[in-house]
């Protein structure tokens, strides 16, 4: 693999950077807002605070509510998203800080409504809806669900305040990304440099396994060395999620943290449970070829990252990477095929390497404006997937922002992942179909299974069964520490491995390597959205006609629940059938990677 120099923010080449001028001209326009919208949302609470109960205030307040929502959407993601590709800069960070300011001053001034809504009778909140708001029909569902779990309106106030202040997940950023520093290593005779960027984008791919065990050893050196402070901000956070869950009258943390992104026990459970039992076994089967195609006879996490044939890659480059995804796209339609184009056009996407910039990838859409994409772009054909997932999350929310209003448009977290996960599905069945080439093909299964099933069904579900344990052990107030968190990573990890790899020494750091822990029940969702991408494509693949009403899923937001929005989008996973299928279908592509492997020797 070639090297990678990281560069200053200032070095890299603005146009591959994205455009945060679309939200606002400038930091001088941004702070001007800041002003206005601070003295509106005083104003909105002086004009409705207390009037609620009247069905036409009630639709004013409503109406103004979304629009003050919308406009601090824009101001949250102006203010952030440079964050997380130039930390170093002063601007960038005093702009944080400003927005943080009218944070709270928003939270204290704007909470009163939903504690409102929550005293407000029944029957008045269904007139609501019927006579002024059928939009909102689950969305008021949901308050009256949700109504005996609300507290006073002073202690939401207060609460909605502190939500406003830096939190833990921001200490975990500082921790990672200012102050932990990483050793060069020496491997082959040459020194490498090495870093979170330089880890995850490089060195844990590379097929030189002295390169590799090398760049591992160094990356958990540092891990090791803040692994107690990393561990303190975590068990700070989650112990302040257990205080909430008990304050609000939740018996378990996890039922509190479905309940916050509209989620069910019984579909959270059945991942859990499922694919430790059924998936497992085909990932096992698929990391033996991978050693044995790589001569490894002590395979270790450490090694469970490399391409399974080692002397074959496929070069990109950005502008290609336009080309290739409509090709692979086209079969979801004209509409699509104009947002990838908006989407370079534009400058939504960031994709340099540089120091101070956040490792792995996002989409953050501000509503009718732009879907922000976050990646750190190798060169390599492989990032297509990456690129194809955030423009799935790109066009999802562009879509509901446009048919749907603030209050609808969040959508469940259990189907959240399903348009980027479809997305990787389609661009693969493109490529399979598209060549008789039996290395070609070889190359896009495994990187299907690497990238796509991978990393969603493997490495964020074992974050997922990770918390689910440390949960149970805060419900049960057991002791917790670096030492057993790390316990449990481990036993996790060589649960689910077995006897395909060894988990080799500070892998069971890997608890500290994402971010997803403080952002509650997010990775199990991952792989309940691949669960409904896979079925999905394929059903894409093999009926047009599926296009439309998929399309048309996305337009929905939080208007319904994820067992609706999934059973509206052509899958219905109430029942266990699409979860195994998906197994199922990881289980054929490992299968034919031995095919191909074999044919290929041939």
């Amino acid at each position: 693999m070639s090297e990678i120099k990281l560069v200053d923010r200032k070095d890299v080449d603005e146009k591959y950077t994205w455009d945060i001028s679309l939200i606002y001209k400038n930091t001088e326009e941004y702070r001007q807002v800041i002003k206005k919208v601070e003295e509106d949302v005083q104003s909105f609470k002086k004009k409705y605070e207390g009037n609620l109960h009247d069905i036409d205030v009630l639709d004013l307040a409503t109406k103004e509510y979304e629009l003050l929502s919308e406009e601090n959407y824009k101001l949250e993601h102006y203010a952030f998203l440079p964050t997380s590709v130039d930390r170093f800069n002063d601007e960038v960070i005093e702009n944080e800080n400003i927005y943080r300011n009218l944070s709270g001053v928003f939270a204290s001034n704007s909470s009163f409504f939903f504690s409102e809504l929550a005293t407000l009778d029944n029957a008045l909140l269904e007139e609501f809806v019927k006579e002024k708001r059928p939009d909102l029909k689950y969305f008021i569902q949901r308050v009256i669900e949700n109504k005996k779990h609300v507290l006073s309106k002073d202690v939401e106030k207060a609460l909605a305040s502190l939500e406003s202040l830096p939190d833990f997940y921001n200490l975990y950023e500082v921790t990672k990304f200012e102050d932990m520093t990483f050793d060069s290593f020496e491997a082959n005779g040459k020194t490498y440099e090495n870093s979170y960027v330089l880890y995850e984008n490089l060195h844990e791919m590379d097929n030189d396994t002295t390169v590799r065990r090398e760049a591992a050893k160094s990356f958990y050196k540092t891990l090791n060395a803040y692994k107690n402070t990393t561990a303190n901000e975590y068990i700070s956070h989650i112990k302040k999620e257990k205080m909430l869950a008990t304050m609000r009258g939740y018996d378990s943390v996890i039922d509190y943290l479905l309940a916050k992104q509209d989620g069910d026990r019984e579909l959270y459970d059945r991942q859990i449970t499922v694919l430790m039992r059924d998936l497992a076994p085909h990932v096992r089967k698929y990391i033996k070829l991978v050693a044995r195609e790589h001569n490894i006879t002590d395979m270790t996490f450490a090694d469970c990252k490399i391409n399974l044939d080692p002397d074959y890659e496929v070069d990109m480059t950005i502008e290609e990477s336009r080309d290739y995804l409509k090709k692979a796209l086209a079969i979801l339609g004209e509409d699509y095929l104009a947002l990838v184009d908006e989407s370079y056009d534009k400058r939504w996407t960031d994709f340099p390497q540089n120091k101070g910039k956040s490792t792995g990838g996002f989409c953050a859409t501000v509503p009718n404006i732009a879907s922000y994409i976050l990646l750190s772009w190798t060169g390599k054909m492989n990032e297509v997937f990456v690129l194809a997932h955030e423009l799935g999350h790109a066009y999802h929310f562009m879509k509901t922002g446009k048919y749907q209003t603030m209050l609808n448009y969040d959508c469940p977290l259990y189907f959240v992942e399903a348009p980027s996960t479809c997305n990787e599905v389609i661009v693969s069945n493109y490529l399979l179909k598209n060549s008789t080439d039996a290395r070609f093909k070889r190359w896009v299964i495994s990187n299907m299974i690497s990238r796509t099933y991978f990393h969603n069904m493997v490495t964020h579900y074992l974050e997922a069964v990770f918390q689910d344990r440390v949960y149970k052990k805060l419900d049960n107030n057991e002791f917790l520490n670096a030492e057993i968190l790390s316990t449990i990573k481990r036993e996790v990890m060589e649960q689910f491995f077995g006897d395909s790899l060894v988990v080799n020494e500070g892998a069971e750091l890997t608890w500290m390597r994402q971010p997803h822990y403080y952002m509650g029940l997010y990775p199990y969702t991952y792989s309940a959205g691949l669960t409904i991408g896979t079925a999905i494509a394929n059903k894409i693949e093999n009926d047009n006609s599926a296009v439309e009403k998929w399309l048309n899923t996305l337009t929905k937001g939080s208007s319904m629940s994820a067992l609706d929005l999934a059973r509206e989008g052509g899958c219905d996973v109430s029942t266990e059938q699409p979860l195994q299928e998906a197994i199922s279908y990881v289980g054929y592509l490992v299968d034919e990677l031995y095919k191909l492997t074999e044919e290929i020797k041939k």
